[in-house]
């Protein structure tokens, strides 16, 4: 890039992180209130940040990837058949979608009672109120991807930072004022994202309402869909099975919760670095589309790998502090260095599957997705040794180094399609 595609990429990063690090003080904010013995007893709040992991699997996996397809097919959207194709492609995802989470959240709020018990959820409400809000979770990102395809930033910052501070402020209506406990959680996570896609929907309705002339082709998307489900999902599953693993594994809420709160410091970090990719996204694709050359990943990586590093560096310098700025226990002290070091390779494959997809370089997918298909094995596999362990912060501390291992091996996979392998490898 130019000196002034580089200044208009740092200044639209530089608006994603601090939009991002505003919403994400917001979402935090509400983990912190969980975890206040204050205002949720120690099994609520477990309960909470176990159904916010299983909301994540089952809403996050395909809404990160309907982020990232919206955001390749906007940003190669450069003509008027492409941007109509476009629009017939957002309302077919969206009927598809509706009717898919109609039947999965009909199924498990009818059987709510099993499903809680299974997961160790105690509170069947609160399950039932989290598949409600499924359906947002998952239509949401498909919106953002459209203003982060259009490079429209400021309004996608700004969804960021509402989705956060409505969230906050429900949660403390409802859990402080009406003791709602992980329903009432639930119901603030239910509202913030429903009242956010309500103005996504109102800023690209210049997209969903155009004329449609174009027909849609499930097997053409499908070919382009598919792999972009399973590159992003595979960094999503590896961020996320952990929390409800060890939800499931220990039944005492008190060390789970001290997990929990060394978890949130390494997942601050992720999310904090993580809109710089957002921007290097449709950078890459948009160049691809006008045939330019861009050195999109190679800045994105640098800055991205600084900052892990000096936050990974501060943690193990200074772990107690993060932990007293958010108010959690110091005991979790110990295992603040381990995420912070396990999650630096994740965050680094982050970068090389969004440029993966960007570049369409599916024939990845499907070996990223192998990582944490062995990651879950793995975690299975070390239950009973995990069980048996006479020091509960030394069966943490091997779960977290578990996903660090794993992390590093989605991010040499990811490397490898990145740099060694072919571009154009045979068709399969």
């Amino acid at each position: 890039m130019d000196s002034t595609g580089k200044s208009s990429f740092f200044r639209q990063s530089g608006w994603m992180v601090v939009a991002t690090f505003l919403g994400g003080i917001f979402m935090v904010g509400v983990q912190i209130a969980a975890q206040s013995s204050r205002l949720m007893a120690a099994s609520d709040s477990t309960n909470f940040v176990a159904l916010l992991g299983l909301l994540i699997i089952i809403g996050g996996v395909p809404s990160a990837a309907m982020q990232t397809i919206f955001a390749q097919q906007a940003a190669a959207a450069v003509t008027d058949p492409e941007k109509r194709e476009l629009t017939a492609t957002l309302r077919a995802l969206l009927r598809a979608t509706f009717l898919f989470w109609l039947l999965l959240a009909g199924a498990v709020i009818l059987f709510a009672g099993p499903v809680a018990a299974a997961l160790d959820v105690h509170n069947p409400a609160a399950l039932r109120i989290a598949m409600l809000a499924v359906l947002a979770a998952v239509w949401l990102p498909a919106f953002k991807g459209l203003l982060q395809g259009q490079h429209r930033f400021a309004p996608l910052g700004w969804l960021q930072i509402m989705e956060g501070a409505v969230r906050l402020a429900i949660f403390f209506l409802l859990v402080l004022g009406f003791e709602g406990g992980a329903a009432g959680g639930l119901w603030a996570v239910f509202a913030g994202s429903y009242l956010t896609l309500a103005c996504a929907l109102w800023l690209t309705r210049d997209v969903w309402r155009a004329k449609v002339t174009a027909s849609f082709s499930w097997k053409n998307w499908l070919n382009r869909g598919a792999p972009l489900t399973l590159a992003i999902g595979a960094y999503v599953c590896i961020s996320s099975l952990d929390r409800v693993f060890t939800k499931s594994l220990f039944l005492d809420p008190v060390p789970v919760k001290l997990y929990n709160n060394a978890m949130l410091i390494g997942f601050a970090i992720v999310q904090f670095i993580a809109p710089i990719t957002a921007v290097m996204f449709p950078t890459i694709v948009r160049n691809l589309a006008l045939s330019k050359k861009t050195d999109a990943l190679l800045l994105t990586l640098a800055v991205t790998g600084i900052f892990a590093c000096l936050a990974a560096v501060g943690c193990t310098l200074f772990p107690r502090l993060p932990l007293a700025v958010l108010h959690f226990d110091s005991k979790a002290a110990p295992l603040v260095p381990w995420f912070a070091w396990a999650l630096l390779p994740l965050t680094l494959a982050n970068v090389l599957i969004q440029n993966l997809m960007a570049r369409s370089r599916f024939v990845a997918a499907q070996w990223l997705i192998l990582v944490p298909i062995l990651y879950g094995l793995t975690l299975m596999a070390i239950a009973p040794a995990l069980v048996r362990m006479p020091e509960v912060f030394s069966a943490f501390k091997a779960i977290i180094q578990t996903l660090g291992s794993f992390s590093l091996l989605l991010f040499a996979v990811a490397a490898w399609f990145t740099w060694r392998a072919p571009a154009n490898p045979p068709a399969s």
